[in-house]
């Protein structure tokens, strides 16, 4: 098994479980800011005391700032979005939407970073479309029309700002130190999330303050944000090891597909319900990921 194929499982494992807290902040009704905030800065304090620890050999700062910065602001609008779509789609539907954004990673390789890819991954890749395709197909009625549409929105925001924070994140893994540029993204990810919560969002919705709410909301709020920070800073960490030695395509493509654990821990905890077409899309999805090994 490739060094680079091992750490894209083990990503997908991990911000698959990452992704799943996500529903279960949206469904315990956490305040989007504080859980974000949470989420942020834990990853950026403990990635900090790595980086003293193990200082890094950085070849320009002024790259490592630029590429931070932009992986930060992509970042932090896609996971703000994502945690609020989930309020408005279930995640059995939210989830393989969002995961559209590897159709624009994969683009972007072939087209701009000239990869090539083997029969099977190419197989293996399209397999993955089919799965968000099917999945994507899924219009069971759990919200009202308004709903739904608002909830489209937000998920189309975060199809974007995801597949641009994939993008520069390929190039941050291959110019500059993976704990340097963790940490000042996150550190940056912080302060996005202090400026763009409150815009993004209705204060009702997103609670722009971390004191408002109940003490009980508050503390799960915050302990769901630090789980999620030690999730990430884990599974974002062998993702950009995966980036730095594979083809973007193909790891984008693994690591796209961490909704699996998502959804199949929302529908095992949640009791959302699994339809026949959700079922298929999992079982394609199992394939793809097989045959993008290559």
């Amino acid at each position: 098994m490739q060094t680079w194929y091992l750490y894209s499982l083990l990503a997908l494992l991990l911000l698959g479980g990452q992704r799943f807290l996500y529903k279960v902040a949206a469904a315990k009704n956490c305040g989007t800011f504080l859980t974000t905030f949470c989420f942020m800065i834990t990853v950026a304090v403990l990635s900090t005391g790595l980086l003293m620890l193990f200082p890094p050999v950085v070849p320009s700062l002024v790259f490592l700032a630029l590429i931070s910065l932009a992986n930060s602001l992509t970042f932090v609008s896609a996971t703000l979005a994502h945690i609020q779509a989930l309020k408005h789609m279930p995640a059995t539907v939210a989830y393989p939407l969002i995961r559209m954004n590897i159709v624009l990673v994969v683009l972007f390789a072939v087209f701009f970073l000239q990869e090539r890819l083997e029969t099977l991954q190419i197989l293996g890749v399209a397999l993955s479309f089919a799965t968000i395709w099917v999945l994507a197909r899924d219009n069971a009625p759990d919200n009202d029309a308004r709903t739904r549409a608002k909830g489209l929105i937000l998920v189309f925001v975060a199809m974007l700002a995801g597949a641009l924070s994939a993008i520069s994140s390929r190039y941050a893994a291959l110019h500059t130190d993976l704990l340097a540029f963790i940490a000042l993204s996150y550190v940056f990810s912080t302060l996005f999330t202090l400026v763009l919560a409150p815009r993004m969002f209705a204060p009702g919705q997103a609670q722009t303050k971390p004191h408002t709410g109940p003490q009980g909301s508050r503390k799960l709020a915050a302990g769901i944000g630090l789980a999620m920070g030690l999730l990430n800073l884990a599974g974002f960490y062998l993702f950009l090891k995966a980036l730095a030695l594979g083809p973007l395509a193909i790891v984008a493509s693994i690591n796209g597909m961490h909704f699996l654990v998502a959804v199949v821990l929302s529908v095992l905890i949640f009791r959302e319900k699994l339809t026949l077409g959700r079922l298929l899309g999992l079982v394609l999805a199992i394939i793809a990921i097989v045959l993008l090994r290559g």
